[in-house]
């Protein structure tokens, strides 16, 4: 019974690892290859072939050689370990900024975290962010735009976006990656009284995860937008009691939480350092305080503005 449990799992990871892209009136156009990485010694076999096929597709996406074909786009899969840090991982896996935020949807260098699994591309690139159809129209405009030819683009089905090889982050991603978009929004005149990631619930005294930093303040401390965006929700939800939302740009969100007043409306669109509420202790609070949250695609992220990483 053991060994077929086993052969069960394996035959379920080949299955779910392997992902056929195929745009209409073509053959299959990529083949996505997720493969285990267990080391990320310079010795190891799968670090001295990633590093060679990226430098290798890097020189022919970088300089546009049409006649020349690109290494098949795979993944290999990194699990973060206690002492791996955002550069490290860059650096001994031959990867940039760019590439690795925007394959893994990360917010910044602090998002990684010990256990979490990093897909590690064969080739430098970027997910285009605006275009989410597959049709071979769509493939010659996003080529247009980062001014590579088209037979170098590969449609990811499974987030229904382009990845474009060889090609940067655009400067308004780049700006949120280093933190440089946001700002305190309590403009320095709070504590951090509970960080982000795992504590303990002042209620229930129980390990929980917390979404966000919480900024310990008097009564009636103005709050101020933490960037530019524009008000999608303002009211009262569950336990963070009186609660703005504003969107952002690339799909960030940013959440203050337990006013004592709302004084913007949903609709409204705000400037970074707006006033935009007070500090109170509304929904589930033990004290006076704004609750901060970012939100990248409807996923928490860590808060990072300058004076907090």
């Amino acid at each position: 019974m053991p060994s077929q449990k086993r052969h069960f799992i394996t035959l379920v990871y080949l299955t779910l690892s392997i992902t056929f892209i195929q745009i209409p009136g073509s053959e299959i156009f990529a083949v996505y290859d997720h493969l285990p990485l267990k080391s990320l010694e310079y010795s190891d076999s799968k670090i001295i072939k990633v590093r060679e096929e990226i430098k290798y597709n890097l020189q022919i996406s970088v300089s546009n050689l049409e006649q020349k074909n690109l290494v098949p786009l795979r993944f290999l899969v990194y699990k973060v370990g206690p002492k791996d840090t955002f550069f490290k991982i860059m650096a001994r896996t031959g990867m940039d900024l760019d590439t690795l935020s925007s394959v893994n949807q990360l917010a910044s260098p602090q998002d990684i975290y010990p256990g979490m699994e990093l897909l590690i591309p064969n080739m430098r690139g970027v997910y285009d962010s605006e275009e989410s159809s597959s049709e071979e129209s769509v493939r010659k405009r996003v080529a247009a735009r980062f001014r590579i030819s088209p037979k170098f683009l590969y449609y990811d089905d499974l987030r229904k976006s382009w990845f474009v090889p060889g090609r940067g982050l655009p400067k308004e991603e780049k700006n949120f990656f280093y933190g440089l978009v946001f700002s305190d929004p309590l403009a320095e005149e709070g504590r951090v009284s509970s960080k982000f990631g795992r504590r303990k619930d002042p209620f229930t005294k129980k390990d929980t995860f917390h979404g966000g930093i919480d900024l310990a303040a008097s009564e009636g401390t103005p709050v101020y937008a933490s960037a530019d965006g524009e008000v999608s929700f303002s009211g009262t939800r569950g336990g963070y009691g009186s609660l703005i939302v504003l969107k952002h740009g690339l799909g960030y969100e940013t959440k203050y939480g337990h006013l004592s007043k709302l004084l913007v409306n949903p609709g409204t669109k705000v400037k970074k350092g707006q006033l935009i509420g007070e500090v109170g202790m509304t929904g589930r609070a033990t004290g006076f305080h704004l609750h901060f949250e970012v939100l990248r695609n409807s996923m928490r992220q860590r808060p990072v503005f300058k004076g907090h990483v």
